[in-house]
């Protein structure tokens, strides 16, 4: 058919939208009948997620109050819907690889991370007759997507990650057995958090290599090295005598052949992550680095970059450079604000914006060059955006590079507009870490979400990380001391440190080392942090509900009532444009049980 011109895909957007207000599916598909027939063939998740994004489209340009969504931005925002709708179909995307450091493994730029997929988390998952068909048939449908029709060749997954492992190698088992597929064609990699006795360490490791069903994992990686006495217990204490480590076990399994790098992943500071490096003992490193921020380590480093002097390191000493989580940790770009979405398009998708800020971070930063990423997929079609941004990068890359320097410097000028410049360039100044305050408190992220929210109306990802904090205080006892609470939470802790904020608590003493200019505000934003992402703040339900009712029914009312109110005072830009999570994560289906 000829190509769709600006009018048509406009048209066939609004009229598809009118025809079916209630059915997201019902839409991609009377949309693709016009303009890309083709995709009307594609799996019920790819229609809904296209559907969902048509239809948030043609709503901020009929609500454009800002006339910052006009006729031509809708229809280029179509056309970039329709390009990933026939690259999908053709059976041409294929995810390159790249060179991973001293490794020399020819590594895949996208990583097929397994922490979403399982039947659960926890260890009571004992074996395959606990696990849910459906949830293995979708794993196995994972694989297949990522590994014979994308080409990734990295899985990633942990001993942390409830029944992964165990459902991973029968996956991989019965996939060696039935396609193409050989063993030397993939790169396996299992992480296991450091413990303080290594024989349980020895015996936890050997629990991975049985679940996986393998010989040997290409990568290993110690799983969340995030506080001191972790890299004790890896590397023992030479003034205790200790002979036998975490680390000696491990460089066991290296002899052995067993294992052929070893690297760790971490949510530490920034000036922690920098000593761990320097141990010169790793190839590679597992972290966050986003263009909102280094997650927990947001506002670290020498110029508040976050872990970017981790970047500059690892380049340095030709280690691999793998990034955790940039569609979650990096602002859960799966449901990201109508001000994001606004600000990419109409060159690309935030999704496809921080890939491809990865991809091609050496062209924005000279010389700091990343490998891969993690794509944690729930479902086969998480992996789409991932693997056409790839395919892209690949095949117009030049094009590509252009339009993600004009995007990198919209979204800069955007946040420079709403924080103002100096602000945007001293925020993280003086600002502890929970472990260095005596109120234990992250003030570095509560100040990094404060300008998430404001810069990019980043409130769905900032309630969720808020929550984290809200989560650390629920496990609380008041009863222990602070040194027994934190030993008692200390892996979870590292993790995700830090307590909730509390109104009435006075910070002055954490904020010495906060430049003068910058106090005040300082403690605007994080009653502005507080104000709007605390779960226990108070809302004026009397005034939207009118006393009906009691018991349940009533409760209930209220609760709607309450999140209704909420939800009317959130700004509009802040309000999620679409979320492509089609349905709820399996492993989330049921309680946790460890």
């Amino acid at each position: 058919m000829a190509t769709p011109t600006a009018l048509d895909l406009t048209e066939a957007a609004q009229s598809a939208c009118h025809l079916y207000p209630t059915s997201d599916v019902e839409l991609a598909l009377e949309f693709c009948a016009k303009v890309v027939p083709s995709f009307c063939a594609a799996d019920n998740d790819r229609l809904l997620k296209v559907g969902r994004s048509i239809r948030n489209l043609v709503d901020m340009h009929k609500n454009d109050d800002d006339h910052d969504f006009d006729d031509d931005k809708l229809a280029a925002s179509l056309a970039l819907v329709v390009q990933e709708c026939e690259l999908l179909m053709s059976g041409t995307v294929k995810v390159p690889k790249v060179t991973f450091g001293k490794t020399g493994i020819q590594i895949s730029v996208v990583t097929l991370g397994c922490m979403r997929f399982q039947q659960a988390w926890g260890p009571h998952i004992k074996n395959m007759n606990m696990v849910n068909a459906d949830c293995q048939d979708n794993l196995v449908a994972i694989l297949k997507r990522a590994i014979l029709e994308f080409g990734i060749n990295h899985i990633e997954t942990a001993r942390g990650y409830g029944s992964s492992e165990l459902q991973l190698g029968v996956a991989l088992k019965q996939l060696l057995k039935t396609t193409s597929i050989n063993r030397d064609d993939l790169i396996i990699q299992t992480k296991l958090g450091p413990m303080k006795d290594p024989k349980d360490f020895r015996k936890a490791l050997e629990t991975s290599f049985e679940k996986l069903g393998v010989d040997y994992l290409d990568l290993f990686g110690f799983h969340g090295v995030n506080l001191p006495i972790q890299v004790k217990w890896i590397f023992g204490d030479k003034d205790n005598g200790d002979v036998e480590t975490c680390y000696s076990v491990i460089q066991e399994y290296v002899n052995a052949g067993k294992i052929r790098h070893v690297g760790f992943s971490t949510h530490g500071p920034t000036d922690f992550i920098l000593d761990c490096i320097n141990k010169d003992v790793f190839s590679y490193v597992n972290l966050h680095y986003h263009f909102i921020g280094s997650y927990t380590a947001s506002g670290g480093g020498h110029d508040g970059e976050g872990n970017r002097d981790c970047i500059r390191l690892l380049n340095e000493k030709n280690m691999g450079v793998f990034i955790i989580s940039p569609y979650d940790k990096g602002g859960a770009l799966y449901v990201p604000s109508r001000k994001l979405r606004k600000l990419t398009l109409p060159e690309m998708e935030p999704m496809s914006f921080e890939s491809l800020r990865i991809f091609n971070h050496h062209h924005l930063f000279p010389f700091l060059h990343i490998h891969t990423f993690t794509n944690g997929a729930a479902r086969p079609s998480d992996l789409d955006q991932a693997a056409v941004a790839a395919h892209l990068h690949a095949t117009q890359n030049d094009k590509v590079v252009s339009k993600l320097q004009l995007v990198h410097q919209r979204l800069l000028d955007a946040r420079e507009k709403a924080l103002g410049k100096h602000w945007a360039d001293t925020w993280w100044k003086g600002l502890t870490k929970a472990n260095d305050n005596q109120h234990l408190v992250e003030h570095n992220q509560m100040i990094w979400l404060y300008n998430c929210l404001h810069a990019f109306g980043l409130y769905h990802f900032a309630k969720s990380r808020y929550k984290a904090f809200e989560d650390n205080a629920k496990n609380w006892d008041d009863s222990k001391t602070v040194q027994e609470n934190l030993d008692r939470m200390l892996v979870g802790w590292g993790f995700v440190p830090g307590l909730p904020l509390k109104p009435e608590v006075d910070y002055s003493s954490d904020m010495v080392n906060v430049p003068d200019d910058n106090k005040e505000r300082v403690r605007e934003a994080e009653a502005f942090v507080y104000e709007w992402l605390a779960s226990k703040r108070k809302s004026a339900v009397s005034t939207a509900t009118n006393g009906e009712g009691d018991g349940k029914n009533s409760e209930a009312k209220q609760n709607g009532d309450k999140a209704a109110v909420e939800e009317r005072r959130i700004p509009k830009d802040w309000e999620d444009a679409y979320d492509m999570r089609t349905w709820e994560d399996f492993p989330n289906r049921i309680r946790r049980v460890d």
